[in-house]
């Protein structure tokens, strides 16, 4: 026989036997992959259920427990009014005294420190009670107005002398109110 036929059988017979393997090697995998899909647990229906439990749960629950009380954050009197007062007193908003406007706060200030207090924690015309933050102690507010009085230029004595600075301011100038 020729060389050249030779040479052709053994380079077709080796590319179908190469062929014959890939084929096998194939068909193994696709088993092995139909072997594991086909092992996965069918579906109960919990998934479903828990999804549907989780979909109608209530929003709240009615609890008849006393609850603790708030652990009190010591603020500055600066912090508090970066916190709460400025969104007012900078601008001035609804007749809100304006942060170094002595005019405004003398009056005020000529009623007394307390009454300022009481004022603020209470609320007074537009300004809401503790100025809208309900969690602001009443020391709080008297640090907030004492420095919100030191930026204006009017100096507080916070020690033990507020009662014996207020009636001196009083009678200096008229009582007008917030």
């Amino acid at each position: 026989m020729n060389p050249q036929v030779d040479k052709s059988v053994m380079t077709t017979t080796i590319a179908l036997i190469s062929g014959l393997v890939l084929l096998a090697a194939v068909l193994f995998m696709v088993a092995a992959l139909l072997g594991v899909v086909g092992s996965v647990a069918p579906d109960d229906g919990s998934r479903k259920q828990a999804a549907v439990l989780e979909r109608i749960k209530p929003v709240a629950r009615v609890s008849f427990e006393q609850p603790k009380p708030a652990v009190a954050v010591k603020l500055s009197g600066q912090e508090v009014y970066n916190k709460v007062c400025a969104a007012c007193h900078v601008a001035g908003t609804l007749g809100a005294p304006k942060t170094g406007a002595k005019d405004q706060w003398e009056p005020r200030f000529a009623q007394g420190l307390d009454t300022l207090v009481t004022h603020a924690v209470n609320g007074i015309r537009a300004m809401p009670a503790k100025g809208g933050d309900p969690s602001l102690t009443e020391a709080n507010i008297r640090d907030s107005i004492v420095y919100m009085l030191g930026e204006t230029g009017i100096k507080v004595e916070t020690a033990s002398a507020p009662a014996e600075a207020a009636p001196a301011p009083a009678e200096a100038a008229p009582a007008t109110p917030q």
